[in-house]
């Protein structure tokens, strides 16, 4: 009696007052080297959102990018795992690091789904990647799976990221939600930049990380 009492939804106003779903958000990125600016913005849209946790999510062998300094998919993994550590509500999923051949995000979400079948999953995106996402395999399928978190850039205003947002809504009934983040936006290619020319770059990454990078001799 009382587990079906504590499973019974409440609706006031169209709302659930409890919901067997939990909030999971994804944070996916070659993460070559996750850096100080990819964590603040999942511990800031777990806040804004509501989220009970943030999958970091390094790719696997990502088909809209390449990069030739790229470290390996353990060495990636590795790094967002240290970043994870201090951090009870960000947890690290390797799928897409153990999948062979070129990752899709659609992939992902459809194992993601069936093994966490009551997550109510908001995937993290830029305002640079909104404007590609019609590009992503299979994205009226992805549409259904999750919905999309997006975090603006400076080279978008956000008449611009809203009228893109209605027009996926429109087209493809995408649900993308636009955050208020304006937080620490580094680049990972500056920072391997400033490895390679031997400058520090603890202003940037945890300490556990650049630790890692110096003892991998990583991008130099």
């Amino acid at each position: 009696m009382e587990q079906t009492l504590e499973l019974e939804m409440t609706i006031e106003d169209g709302i659930s007052l409890l919901s067997p779903f939990r909030k999971t958000g994804i944070l996916g990125g070659t993460f070559n080297p996750i850096h100080n600016g990819h964590v603040d913005m999942a511990l800031a849209i777990r806040q804004e959102f509501s989220l009970d946790r943030v999958f970091l999510l390094p790719s696997g062998d990502p088909p809209h990018k390449t990069c030739e300094h790229l470290a390996t998919k353990q060495q990636r993994l590795h790094m967002a795992e240290l970043c994870a550590f201090d951090h009870s509500c960000l947890s690290v999923c390797d799928m897409e690091i153990k999948r062979e051949g070129v990752t899709y995000t659609v992939d992902t979400m459809a194992e993601l789904c069936l093994q966490y079948p009551q997550n109510d999953f908001h995937f993290i995106i830029g305002s640079d990647t909104l404007f590609d996402l019609e590009s992503w395999k299979d994205f009226p399928l992805l549409c259904r799976m999750t919905q999309f978190v997006c975090v603006k850039r400076d080279e978008h205003d956000r008449t611009r990221i809203a009228a893109e947002i209605a027009r996926l809504a429109r087209e493809y009934r995408a649900m993308i939600l636009p955050s208020q983040y304006s937080g620490l936006f580094i680049s990972s290619s500056y920072i391997r930049k400033r490895v390679a020319e031997g400058k520090s770059i603890a202003d940037f990454v945890p300490a556990p990380v650049e630790v890692y990078i110096h003892e991998s001799r990583l991008y130099k």
